[in-house]
């Protein structure tokens, strides 16, 4: 009896083991894991006819094989967790499989995704698509887990009252919502630590400070955090020491309206109307505070500070160390300079080393500028129409740098009279020049320097005499006949005309006897000295210190006999 037992029992346990090998079979048919079915089933147990033999397939159960094994699918695509087997994850539709429990995979955990302005508990790999979704910065925290603390992380860069309890009590910082759940603080938005209903240690006060990268003056509490901005009437305000500006109506005070400079009241201080925070300095502000150390300065410029031209110049206003006018007489070394008033001192700008720009005022306006002294042009002018709407020139008479190609002055059109005249298109300003060092002056062309642009106004003057009738007449001043000849030829002029232009005007045009000494032409030298100082640092003249040069005027020009002195712009030696 025992022995049948035996063997009865054994038959079981074979069975057993048969039904859960990795052969299925049914009957005669034997049954295969398909990871795809001829009807398009994926992970399937079916018979060999019904397999999709372009797809894996084992004589097995699906459980017992690796692509049809369940997992967690990770779809980047669709932001999606999803518990299937493997073959169901499409890696061409975005899907990532992993053999662990959905709970197991690290983008499946929920945590908190701030996006935006918005915050929601999603899984990672929600969080991150809908980053791009949105073309927005995702931030992911893990550690946060309930759904009041992630939607608290919204705008987590609002302002409020940080709590947190200490050995001293109840603490707080006043920072932003993102600093203050980092630092597993209490955070109330819209709130100053000073607040009575928040209970804390750090009460108000009387005191103020300056804030970094802030203008204005704030009130601080006990325990030194920022306050609202300063207002002496509101010293005992309740709810002035409880919210931020906007919060319970709660509004700052502007005073003036003009950035309170030197207000013993208000700390609403305003940079562009000429005011910041500083400590209380009685030699330079009019009134101490009511309250506290600091006070809007007053930014502006006293009338008594040097450079200013005896008047209060405001932060930022800009004037000239001169008008431009003075540079039609300008002196060797005379420059120009943009001045201008900021935090409560004259600062200056060099518009040029040699003059090539100047500061101009604008008097419609008050602004000021260097702009170009454009004096290499006027040479070029023909005409005094021409030369006069160019407003750095101006017209010269009586001398003329430009030369006919028969070596006479040539002329210009006076183009009001229709005539023309012996002179020159001057610069209305004096440029300047590096005379001590003709390679270091920047000029039009790399061939011109100092002494190449002062030699325009050089000149010789040859003049022939004749007598009219012999022994009887005075000896006169003539023009030579190749002279005549040239200037028809050339310019195509007439007789008289040629002859008008021909005739020297350097020396008297008569002479008592042939051996008398001829005397240099007073108007003729007087034009020839304006036309060289005024197209650069050139001639005789003191520098803009008034100290004296080593030339004198006579020693220039050739001839004793004229009154120096009498001539403008003379400057000779004592």
């Amino acid at each position: 009896m025992k022995i049948k037992e035996v063997i009865l029992f054994e038959i079981l346990i074979l069975t057993v083991i048969f039904l859960s090998g990795s052969v299925i079979s049914q009957g005669q048919t034997e049954i295969y894991c398909a990871e795809k079915t001829t009807y398009g089933a994926l992970c399937q147990d079916v018979p060999m006819s019904e397999v999709n033999m372009d797809y894996r397939y084992d004589r097995t159960s699906c459980e017992s094989t690796s692509y049809c094994s369940k997992g967690t699918c990770v779809n980047t695509l669709t932001g999606e967790c999803i518990s299937c087997p493997q073959a169901t994850c499409d890696s061409s539709q975005g899907g990532f499989f992993y053999s662990q429990p959905k709970d197991e995979v690290a983008e499946c955990k929920i945590g908190c995704c701030l996006l935006g302005d918005g915050a929601s508990l999603v899984e990672q790999v929600k969080c991150n698509t809908l980053g791009k979704d949105y073309s927005l910065k995702a931030t992911f925290r893990s550690d946060i887990q309930d759904e009041f603390t992630c939607l608290s992380m919204t705008s987590p860069e609002a302002k409020g009252a940080c709590v947190f309890e200490t050995e001293e009590g109840r603490n707080c910082r006043a920072i932003t919502r993102g600093e203050c759940l980092d630092s597993a603080g209490e955070f109330h938005e819209g709130f100053l630590c000073s607040a009575i209903e928040l209970g804390t240690i750090c009460t108000r006060t009387k005191k103020t400070t300056c804030v970094e990268g802030s203008n204005e003056v704030y009130f601080i509490d006990k325990c030194g955090n920022i306050a609202n901005i300063y207002d002496a009437n509101k010293i005992e305000d309740i709810a002035y020491w409880s919210y931020l500006p906007g919060v319970e109506g709660v509004e700052v005070n502007l005073g003036d309206g003009k950035g309170n400079a030197g207000s013993p009241i208000y700390g609403s201080c305003n940079y562009l109307q000429g005011s910041t925070c500083k400590k209380y300095d009685r030699r330079i502000d009019p009134n101490s505070p009511d309250f506290g150390d600091y006070i809007c300065r007053d930014l502006g410029c006293k009338a008594s500070a040097p450079l200013t031209g005896g008047q209060y110049r405001e932060h930022g206003e800009e004037w000239c160390s001169e008008s431009i006018e003075t540079f039609e007489t300008a002196k060797p070394g005379q420059l120009s300079y943009l001045l201008y008033c900021y935090d409560g001192e004259v600062q200056y700008e060099l518009c040029d080393s040699y003059r090539n720009k100047l500061c101009l005022e604008d008097n419609a306006t008050g602004a000021a500028g260097c702009v170009i002294n454009d004096w290499m042009n006027c040479i070029l002018q023909n005409n005094t129409k021409d030369c006069e709407e160019i407003g750095d020139c101006k017209v010269v008479t009586g001398a003329s740098i430009l030369r006919t190609a028969y070596g006479t002055e040539k002329l210009i059109w006076n183009s009001d009279t229709k005539e023309k005249i012996i002179g020159v298109c001057a610069p209305k300003y004096i440029p300047g020049f590096k005379f001590w060092d003709s390679e270091g002056t920047i000029l039009s062309t790399p061939d011109e320097t100092p002494t190449s642009i002062c030699e325009f106004s050089s000149v010789a003057c040859f003049v022939p005499y004749e007598q009219g009738v012999a022994y009887i007449t005075k000896w006169k001043a003539t023009p030579s006949d190749e002279c005549i000849e040239t200037c028809k030829s050339v310019e195509g002029w007439s007789n008289s005309e040629c002859y008008k232009v021909c005739t020297p005007v350097c020396l008297k045009d008569t002479l008592e006897s042939k051996n008398a000494n001829a005397t240099i032409n007073k108007s003729w030298a007087e034009s020839w000295q304006n036309l060289c100082v005024s197209i650069g640092d050139c001639g005789v003249s003191g520098n803009y210190l008034e100290k004296e040069g080593r030339n004198r005027w006579k020693d220039l020009f050739l001839g004793e006999q004229i009154d120096w002195e009498t001539l403008p712009n003379a400057y000779d030696k004592k």
